[in-house]
């Protein structure tokens, strides 16, 4: 059994296949009261992105995406309050220079660690609810999560010209909806999920200086949180998805046996493509089954910019298939639905690779049929169910 850092979907059990019915479960139990206790600031969200000509989304997007309000406010609301203003400034200015020089992303990342972590001491390190969007955006900006914090400056923006006490009260149903999922979810989730608080409390000083300190600090409802989002994602992308005629699987690098000088995978314009070098690497055996199922599959270490080209240039559309771990998928297709890309995630089965989480890596794995499931025409392992 590999090594267990924070989350592991096969839990005590030699697939992740148990994982895959306990998050399905979760959301059918969870999303449908979610969706009716938030009913009226849905609609009225949807009138007012309506009036504004942008296209409408489904219930359960809405759900979801008051759930991620509510569980931003709750785990890092006070700090977000208290974060300095230079702060935010800074590492806006130190993740922006690799974009331009790109021999410059070492010192860059250390640039942001040792702001960060200067900041993290000034805003204090407890996690305490706060009720202002805007500076719980301005932090998910300044810790890497610019995507995240556009959606929530969708609602932002609705929410401030209505009278403080509608908005207060909507910030609070929020919340109570964060509450209310950290209940459900820990009882079905929590055995996926057991080393986090463990790995938390070891790597608290190791990593209070690091640019991913926020990443891996991260707390067991916002595991939770990217677990449920992509399994909801998944249910509301699936016909876009089935309907594309070109597939794409990418794989994150710590899936290879080999190192990075030893690999022999070769690049393309969507990312490294497999050459077969060592069959019992996890990569090849993913390709493999692409090569069986009709399906592509490359190596990205995280970006996917380059993917809608490839989407605009294919007749009939790109469907995309992104393994990441738990705490990134669901970003991710948010990524992708801005780049016009229907896309399906499918999660690490554990996390290990040597940038953020082990210092030497572990080869990470995924379920290869449920991979191969959502990639083609077949059942994944959990049912994919329509949701209104």
């Amino acid at each position: 059994m590999a090594k267990i850092i924070t989350y592991s979907l096969c839990a005590d059990n030699d697939t992740s296949d148990g994982y895959y019915e306990a998050v399905c479960d979760l959301v059918d139990q969870w999303l449908p009261g979610a969706i009716q206790s938030m009913s009226e600031i849905i609609a009225g969200f949807r009138q007012y992105r309506s009036d504004l000509g942008h296209p409408d989304r489904t219930d359960a997007e809405y759900a979801f995406e008051l759930l991620v309000i509510g569980a931003m406010l709750r785990e890092h609301g006070g700090e977000a309050e208290r974060w300095p203003f230079w702060a935010t400034w800074s590492l806006d200015l130190v993740q922006k220079l690799p974009q331009h020089w790109a021999k410059l992303e070492h010192a860059s990342k250390q640039a942001r660690g040792f702001v960060g972590g200067l900041a993290r001491t000034i805003a204090g390190g407890t996690h305490q609810a706060g009720m202002n969007l805007d500076r719980v955006a301005a932090w998910m900006r300044a810790n890497g999560q610019a995507s995240r914090a556009n959606r929530i400056d969708e609602w932002r923006d609705y929410f401030e010209p209505a009278a403080s006490a509608t908005s207060q009260r909507a910030l609070v149903m929020a919340l109570a909806l964060a509450d209310d999922f950290e209940r459900v979810s820990s009882r079905v989730l929590r055995p996926f999920t057991e080393g986090v608080e463990l790995f938390r409390a070891v790597a608290a000083r190791k990593y209070a200086k690091r640019y991913d300190a926020e990443l891996v600090m991260r707390t067991p409802l916002e595991y939770h949180l990217g677990m449920a989002g992509t399994e909801i994602l998944n249910r509301v992308n699936r016909e876009r998805f089935m309907a594309t005629k070109r597939r794409v699987v990418i794989l994150p690098p710590c899936m290879r046996t080999r190192s990075d000088e030893e690999c022999k995978a070769i690049p393309t314009d969507l990312g490294a493509k497999c050459q077969g070098c060592t069959p019992g690497c996890h990569v090849h055996q993913v390709t493999k089954l692409g090569e069986k199922r009709g399906f592509e599959v490359y190596m990205i270490p995280g970006e996917m910019h380059h993917i809608g080209a490839a989407s605009a240039g294919t007749t009939g559309g790109l469907g995309l298939v992104g393994v990441s771990c738990a705490l990134t998928n669901w970003s991710g297709g948010w990524d992708a639905e801005g780049l016009g890309v229907p896309a399906q995630g499918v999660l690490l089965d554990y996390v290990g690779c040597k940038y953020h989480w082990d210092d030497t890596g572990i080869e990470t794995n995924a379920n290869l049929r449920q991979i191969g499931a959502m990639a083609s025409q077949q059942q994944p392992v959990a049912p994919v169910m329509e949701v209104a």
